[in-house]
């Protein structure tokens, strides 16, 4: 938890400082992919290993995303994406903030390398109604290239990778008949989240 706070502290305060050091503001959105990695388990209360069950899955869905930021100069910005990805396990919403440093890979600085760090909060609203939604940390870091059209349109292709923290169970009574109907634990965990993202921002 005390890694979580200082990240998330570092990153409020480029945050809450850019306003006075922005020199170009820019919104965006973009399209692409999401892979999640599950894992779960199916085991019996009174003796764990007797029967027990353990599964792995990925999911690869669409990936939507709006957001919102600056650049404080040419190597330097940091913004608030907005992400919403569904698949059969799970619906997620997430908020972040992200830093980039930006490295030039032409002489008019059009062709931009970028490297950053991002942190914040995804709600998981899960596919069945025995488990309720909830607010989890996510961290991880992104990169890619972006293209500069002009002074005011730019595109991107870009990877993030986000480290989740999200574990959930439930309890229930087998329906076998007596001495057999112990209690069954069933638990799931979204492990982590990988994107591949497309997006055009508007500088203003």
């Amino acid at each position: 938890m005390k890694k979580q706070t200082i990240v998330i502290a570092t990153l409020l305060s480029s945050a809450m400082a850019m306003p006075a050091m922005a020199a170009d503001w820019f919104i965006g959105g973009g399209i692409g992919a999401q892979q999640n990695k599950y894992e779960g388990s199916r085991m019996h209360e009174v003796d764990p290993g007797f029967n027990a069950e353990y599964a792995k899955d990925k999911e690869t869905n669409v990936l939507y995303e709006l957001r919102f930021g600056a650049y404080i100069d040419d190597n330097n910005r940091v913004y608030s994406t907005y992400s919403y990805n569904s698949d059969d396990h799970s619906r997620q919403q997430s908020l972040l903030l992200s830093y980039d440093y930006l490295v030039g890979l032409t002489a008019d600085n059009k062709l931009n390398w970028f490297i950053g760090a991002t942190a914040g909060v995804n709600h998981i609203s899960p596919a069945t109604n025995n488990v309720d939604s909830k607010n989890s940390f996510v961290w991880g870091g992104q990169t890619g290239l972006m293209y500069k059209f002009n002074d005011n349109v730019s595109t991107e292709i870009g990877y993030r990778y986000l480290k989740q923290d999200y574990d959930a169970s439930v309890s229930y009574g087998n329906p076998e008949p007596a001495p057999h109907n112990i209690g069954i634990t069933e638990s799931a965990s979204l492990n982590d989240s990988q994107q591949l993202y497309l997006s055009v921002d508007y500088r203003f």
